[in-house]
C-alpha cells in the first residue's frame, strides 16, 4: 500500500467495507486484550478478528460517519450523539450471535461481563448526547505518521462547534498517550481478571 504525504481524509464507501475490514484487522492484530480473549492460532485469530471487525462497521454503516483516507490508510468509525448506548439486538442481529461458537465458553461468559462492564460504566461517565469514537485503526505500516490524529480530527472539530463531549476506549499505553495530545483525558482504568487494563477516556468540547 503506498502512504501518502497529505493524505485526504474522506468517509469511507460501502465498496471499501471488506478493504476496510483487513486494515483494520491488521492493525489491531497485537491488541493485547483481543489477544487475551482470543487465543487460537495465528491464522484463525486473524478470521475471528475479521468477524469481530465486520459486526462493528456494519452497525455503524448506517450513522455514516467512518472516515479514511483516501488510500485506505486507516478507519475511523463514530457513534453519533442520541445513538447510544448500543443497541445490543441489532448486534445480535449482525452476527455477535455467533460469539460462542468464536471462543472457548469460559472466555465468552469472560468477554461478555467485560463488555457489560465497559457499557455500564460509559453509559454513567457519558449520560448525555456525545461522540462515541467506536473504532480507530491505522494500517501497521503508516503508524507514526499522524494518519490516526487526522482521521478523528472532522469530528473533534464538530464536536467542539456542537460543545459536545467524546468518548473512546484503548487497550494500549500508547493509545493512552495518543488520546491525550487531542484532549482525552482517563477516567476509569479497568482490569477483567488476568486480562490486560482496558482504558475509558473522555473529551470536553475544546476551545
Amino acid at each position: 500500500m503506498s502512504v501518502s504525504i497529505n493524505p485526504t481524509v474522506v468517509k469511507l464507501s460501502r465498496s471499501q467495507s471488506d478493504a476496510a475490514i483487513d486494515v483494520l484487522a491488521h492493525s489491531f492484530y497485537t491488541d493485547p486484550v483481543f489477544r487475551y480473549f482470543w487465543s487460537e492460532q495465528d491464522s484463525a485469530l486473524f478470521k475471528t478478528l475479521q468477524w469481530f471487525i465486520k459486526i462493528l462497521l456494519r452497525y455503524s454503516q448506517p450513522y455514516e460517519h467512518i472516515y479514511t483516507t483516501a488510500d485506505l490508510q486507516g478507519i475511523a468509525m463514530w457513534i453519533p450523539p442520541g445513538k447510544y448506548p448500543l443497541n445490543d439486538l441489532r448486534l445480535l442481529q449482525l452476527g455477535f450471535y455467533a460469539l460462542p461458537f468464536k471462543l472457548q465458553w469460559r472466555k465468552s461468559l469472560q468477554f461478555l461481563a467485560a463488555f457489560n462492564k465497559i457499557e455500564k460504566l460509559h453509559r454513567g461517565d457519558m449520560p448525555q448526547p456525545h461522540w462515541y469514537l467506536f473504532l480507530l485503526g491505522v494500517a501497521p505500516e503508516s503508524q507514526g505518521q499522524g494518519i490516526g490524529g487526522l482521521l478523528i480530527e472532522p469530528i473533534l472539530n464538530q464536536a467542539d462547534l456542537e460543545k459536545l463531549p467524546c468518548y473512546v476506549e484503548t487497550s494500549t499505553e500508547r493509545g493512552v498517550r495518543f488520546y491525550q495530545k487531542y484532549g482525552f483525558e482517563t477516567v476509569h482504568t479497568v482490569y477483567f481478571e488476568s486480562a490486560p487494563p482496558y482504558w475509558l477516556m473522555k473529551r470536553m468540547p475544546q476551545q
